[in-house]
């Protein structure tokens, strides 16, 4: 991978998440804030990033606050599943979540792999700027 351009983060994080939804079962995916707002997106169609970005986040704070009455450690991933369709969110390094929408016939664990793999990648752009 080619080293981020500090200046361009966004569009680098876009070209990323546009080549995990183009080389995977996974069909769109986004960076959004822990507090629930939108960094990058690349959903296809007419999806709402910000609607989806505040949902995510309270999908997140609901579970997060689970695994610490449970006391199972900080949150790392969740997976809601419905008819016709899955969305993975995997907790990133720096108060960052990646939200990731596969189709219901997508093979979990690839879009889980691939999800977790993108993350770490994103992860390092952000950081190392």
């Amino acid at each position: 991978m080619d080293q981020p351009n500090p200046g361009n983060v966004p569009g680098t994080l876009k070209e990323m998440l546009r080549k995990l939804s183009s080389n995977s079962p996974i069909l769109g995916a986004a960076i959004f804030s822990i507090e629930g707002l939108p960094l990058v997106s690349y959903f296809h169609g007419s999806t709402e990033e910000v609607a989806v970005a505040a949902m995510v986040a309270g999908i997140y704070s609901a579970g997060e606050a689970t695994v610490k009455e449970l006391r199972q450690g900080d949150l790392k991933s969740i997976i809601v599943e419905g008819e016709m369709g899955m969305t993975v969110i995997i907790s990133m390094h720096g108060g960052y979540l990646l939200a990731v929408t596969a189709p219901e016939n997508a093979r979990l664990g690839l879009v889980y792999n691939d999800s977790k793999r993108m993350a770490r990648q994103a992860a390092k752009v952000l950081q190392d700027l």
